[in-house]
């Protein structure tokens, strides 16, 4: 209700400003003293409910700990203030249920393992369970939860219309390489069909490399860049020569500041161009790992994050694609068949128009 009256308070004295004034660029010249000191007055008390309003959005339940340095937040207060059920761990159990509206999330106690309407979401930091309250980092509150089932409508919506693939490796960097076949060949091919079908679909294509070229990795995001690119997408394929049963599909995105990439490493410490469009990845890697997994049945193995040069350095929306493991037999398999590829070109083809809804007409992700 607090923040109701003060919606339509702000609405009101907006409302009596502009009519009164027509607010030019430099009021101190323009105005009368008298009516500049009732504008100042006026944008003093806009900027208190404003505040207002930040302050009781960050204030959500009673101080939760500091574990190990990392400050956490309770998900039960979280949920309750943004009108989403939370199901707590009882009698044992070792995982939380979170309803919102657009979808459910779901929580292992203890791990940094979640999934947000069955994709698989590595977190920075594991989730805890403080007698009955589960407790999640903030990082991973305001870097993961929030950007994916509490999307910001688009203050000014962006048209997606130019999409940079980069076909991993190439020329001098075969990537892994299984007997004669390099994986270089085969993030090329699926780029080809990829942007083929991106240009039918009325997008303009950019490609980082089109022959067996080697592109240097800062390169990559600049060919980008100079483009005028919205999406930035890179395209490769696993290996894990020592754990040959590894399989399945990651996408990866850019870590955040001050939190650690999902394979390892210390805090992130310094900003990249890529960390201005933060929640934006993490959206475009979910609807990419969604759509691979659900149409090809592959292996979930979660959207992560990396410090990749390829997604640091890209001033845009940007993801890593790791269409399966040529180390596993069966992933090899469906790696060398070209309709397999042309499949999940298809599907990365719906994960850029699921993130284009958002984008443009800030529909929520599903």
């Amino acid at each position: 209700m607090q923040n109701l009256l003060e919606d339509k308070c702000f609405e009101s004295l907006l409302s009596r400003a502009m009519l009164s004034h027509d607010l030019p660029n430099n009021p101190s010249r323009n105005l009368p003293r008298r009516s500049f000191i009732q504008l100042m007055t006026l944008t003093g008390i806009l900027n208190g409910l404003t505040s207002r309003r930040a302050y009781s959005e960050s204030s959500i339940g009673r101080p939760a700990p500091v574990i190990n340095g990392i400050p956490y937040v309770s998900l039960q207060s979280w949920a309750a203030f943004n009108h989403m059920d939370l199901r707590s761990p009882k009698n044992g159990e070792k995982s939380a249920d979170l309803t919102a509206r657009w979808g459910r999330a779901t929580f292992l106690i203890d791990s940094r393992s979640a999934s947000i309407n069955g994709v698989n979401i590595w977190l920075s930091h594991s989730v805890r369970d403080d007698g009955g309250r589960v407790l999640i980092a903030e990082r991973d509150m305001r870097t993961v939860l929030q950007p994916i089932l509490l999307p910001k409508p688009p203050a000014r919506p962006r048209r997606i219309r130019t999409i940079t693939l980069d076909a991993g490796h190439g020329g001098k960097d075969p990537g892994f390489m299984l007997g004669a076949r390099s994986e270089k060949n085969y993030t090329l091919s699926l780029a080809q069909d990829l942007g083929e079908m991106l240009l039918a679909a009325g997008f303009r294509v950019i490609l980082t490399r089109n022959s067996d070229t080697y592109p240097e990795l800062e390169d990559r995001p600049s060919i980008a860049r100079r483009a005028g690119s919205d999406l930035f997408i890179s395209l490769h394929y696993n290996c894990a020569a020592s754990s040959p049963d590894a399989n399945g599909v990651e996408v990866y995105c850019s870590t955040p500041l001050g939190t650690s990439s999902t394979n390892g490493g210390g805090p992130k410490q310094l900003p990249e161009p890529s960390n201005r469009f933060d929640d934006q990845s993490i959206l475009l890697a979910y609807e990419a790992q969604k759509s691979i997994v659900r149409t090809l049945q592959l292996n979930d193995r979660g959207v992560r994050r990396a410090g990749f040069v390829v997604l640091n350095k890209a001033p845009m929306p940007g993801i890593l694609i790791e269409g399966g493991f040529m180390s596993n037999r069966d992933d090899a398999r469906k790696i060398f068949d070209r309709s397999h590829r042309k499949q999940m070109a298809r599907a990365i083809v719906d994960a850029v128009f699921a993130y284009k809804r958002h984008a443009e007409r800030g529909l929520p992700p599903q």
